[in-house]
């Protein structure tokens, strides 16, 4: 009997730490790691821009660095612009998915619905770090 009553009340009080959650601070918390990953966003940029002009000036290129396959290099910018732009689009993706109305839903609907999409942005900001340090890598053969 003290186990069911001791289940019931850690059942109860969990349900009080959850129902006392906020989802607005929820959604702030969001939109703050966004933001973090949006600074990223301009690296990711960056190294496509550089990645493009490396692509278009191949001649003066292998005019600087001999040793190279242009076949071979062009092949790989073409790969590595096609992550970072792929990166790219799972940021775009994710933000015309994003509702931050929640109009209609429960602050326990709400709050993990925020949840949800904190592990969402989080998963893409990891997608952005080790494209833009692969790109790095990349660019940095080329003193770039």
């Amino acid at each position: 009997m003290k186990h069911i009553l001791f289940a019931a009340f850690l059942l109860a009080g969990t349900a009080a730490c959850t129902s006392n959650l906020d989802y607005k601070t929820e959604r702030d918390e969001v939109m703050k790691f966004h933001d973090v990953v949006m600074g990223d966003h301009g690296k990711l940029i960056d190294n496509q821009m550089k990645l493009d002009s490396m692509f278009k000036t191949m001649p003066a290129l292998k005019t600087k660095f001999p040793q190279i396959d242009t076949v071979q290099e062009k092949m790989d910018i073409k790969a590595t612009r096609a992550r970072l732009s792929g990166a790219e689009e799972v940021m775009n993706d994710w933000m015309h998915q994003f509702e931050p109305d929640v109009t209609g839903k429960s602050n326990e609907e709400a709050v993990n619905y925020f949840k949800a999409e904190r592990v969402k942005i989080e998963k893409i900001d990891s997608l952005y770090k080790i494209e833009i340090k692969l790109s790095d890598a990349y660019l940095s053969k080329f003193g770039k």
